[in-house]
């Protein structure tokens, strides 16, 4: 039987929010203290540090939270499973893959032909100054909704979203709060998906904002 010793690891910068692939064959691992994977955009690296000669650690800077993420690997796990999926333990956003190159790439294929498919139910596909941190902007806010933590200070949870190319407007139907979720850069992304709760507030200021009726959505839900 012929094994394949080359592991494909596929990571979200937590720069420029896209995914870097790299490839490296088991064998080299142990002989290196570190390899490091470094994004073309030179804004953050992924880093795997041998613990023992059969045992290493990956330290993967993290999108959702700011932080870097250490998961602990060893050789027969990686040739027992043809793909780990690694998820930031405080957002949950998908932040690195490993495994073999073809089904690695499959993976990505697969999650961004998903999020064509909302873009094109939206009907924003060149709309958006960047259409990944929308998403994943839109997929927090409706997360915190489901959960109960989307509401106006005056009590309502009764709120319309309106989209705009690079910000998400919140308005309560009740009075007239309001809030303003940026969402056109992956720093605006890092904010928002600390975010818990979010809270409309009525601060006197007239929002100077155009709204366009067809971007409403209502009752705090993503449809």
């Amino acid at each position: 039987m012929i094994i394949d010793t080359g592991i494909t690891l596929a990571y979200k910068c937590s720069s420029c929010g896209t995914f870097q692939f790299n490839t490296v064959s088991l064998f080299e691992i142990p002989q290196k203290e570190d390899i490091v994977f470094t994004c073309r955009c030179r804004g953050a690296s992924l880093v795997i540090r041998k613990e023992s000669p059969t045992v290493f650690k990956i330290m993967v800077p993290c999108i959702g939270c700011g932080t870097s993420h250490v998961y602990l690997m060893s050789t027969k796990e990686f040739i027992a499973q043809e793909i780990y999926t690694f998820n930031c333990p405080n957002t949950g956003i998908k932040q690195c893959f490993i495994g073999s190159d073809k089904i690695v790439r499959k993976k990505i294929d697969s999650l961004e032909r998903e999020y064509d498919e909302l873009i094109d139910r939206l009907g924003y596909d060149n709309y958006f100054a960047n259409t990944q941190v929308m998403l994943d902007s839109l997929n927090l806010i409706h997360d915190i909704a489901e959960r109960g933590n989307l509401f106006c200070e005056c009590g309502s949870n009764d709120i319309e979203l309106f989209l705009f190319s690079d910000k998400i407007y919140l308005k309560c139907n009740l009075c007239p709060g309001s809030k303003i979720i940026y969402a056109s850069s992956n720093e605006h992304l890092k904010v928002n998906l600390l975010r818990k709760e979010i809270m409309l507030i009525n601060d006197g200021q007239p929002a100077d904002i155009k709204i366009e009726p067809a971007t409403v959505k209502r009752d705090g839900r993503i449809l």
